[in-house]
């Protein structure tokens, strides 16, 4: 199927200068994926990661509120978390520095941080967007499923990324995440991760299907950015407790997620402040 004839465009990014930094910018980008175990939580962490490296002051925020993966993966253990913020902690004592980037970290197993209203959303999402000044480039990694919540933070941010792998019901829900931002939220454009595909041929399918679906039933644009590979990596990474782009930089993963930093970059040049985020009604503030 061609890009025409799917909706997409889709962006390679360079192929021979991965080392080269890309423009720092200014970016406010949420990563969510539907179903949980897709890898968004790596992806965003290594994104902010890769923000970071290429000298980015980087706010990297986990809204999966009661799962705390990024703590984990950062090798981290915050004495408070985004609840503190919440409850009138000055966020300067909440923050955590790991790596070269700040994190708003969540708290595992809080069932009252997992449940907040709409209200507290609002709040901790002003309590964000208070820290505009403080940084340049945003990343939210949004927590598994298509409910209120998640859908708030998905869609609160200027650019929203979905990661898709080659699961078949990953396929469905990265679909139902796109239609329930495109509806609720009034998302307009939304970028299109593959993760974990053994080759192009295997990505270039799965943003051919999904942008089939997108072309004939939503009121949305999406752009297929580049592939992340399968890669072992990536496991030990996780298993360690190191970031893969500080425990394997030349990694093909920690490689592709440089190029979506590019990728990104060309699609939408930013090198001026940017508002971070969403109006209810879908405008950027």
């Amino acid at each position: 199927m061609s890009d025409q004839a799917s909706g997409l465009r889709v962006i390679r990014g360079g192929r021979n200068n991965t080392r080269q930094p890309a423009p720092v910018g200014s970016r406010a980008l949420s990563v969510a994926g539907g179903k949980g175990g897709v890898g968004k939580s790596t992806i965003a962490l290594n994104l902010a990661l890769a923000y970071a490296q290429q000298g980015s002051r980087t706010l990297l925020v986990d809204t999966d509120l009661g799962m705390a993966d990024l703590n984990l993966l950062l090798g981290v253990a915050p004495s408070r978390t985004a609840l503190d913020a919440l409850g009138g902690v000055p966020l300067e004592e909440v923050l955590v520095a790991a790596h070269g980037l700040h994190l708003l970290p969540a708290l595992n197993g809080s069932y009252l941080l997992s449940t907040i209203g709409p209200s507290a959303q609002q709040k901790l999402l002003d309590l964000i967007g208070s820290l505009r000044d403080r940084f340049d480039n945003l990343v939210i990694d949004v927590a598994a499923g298509i409910g209120q919540i998640q859908t708030c933070f998905a869609g609160a941010t200027a650019e929203t990324i979905v990661v898709v792998n080659p699961e078949p019901l990953s396929m469905a829900d990265a679909y139902a995440c796109l239609k329930v931002l495109a509806n609720e939220q009034k998302v307009k454009h939304a970028y299109i991760v593959p993760n974990r595909v053994v080759s192009s041929a295997q990505a270039d399918e799965l943003t051919a299907r999904l942008g089939a679906l997108v072309n004939r039933f939503l009121d949305l644009e999406i752009t297929a950015l580049p592939p992340i590979p399968a890669d072992p990596c990536v496991q030990q990474a996780a298993t360690i407790g190191v970031p893969l782009m500080v425990h394997a930089p030349e990694s093909p993963a920690a490689r592709a997620i440089v190029k979506l930093t590019r990728a990104i970059a060309s699609v939408a040049p930013q090198t001026a402040p940017q508002p971070w985020l969403r109006t209810a009604q879908g405008e950027v503030r």
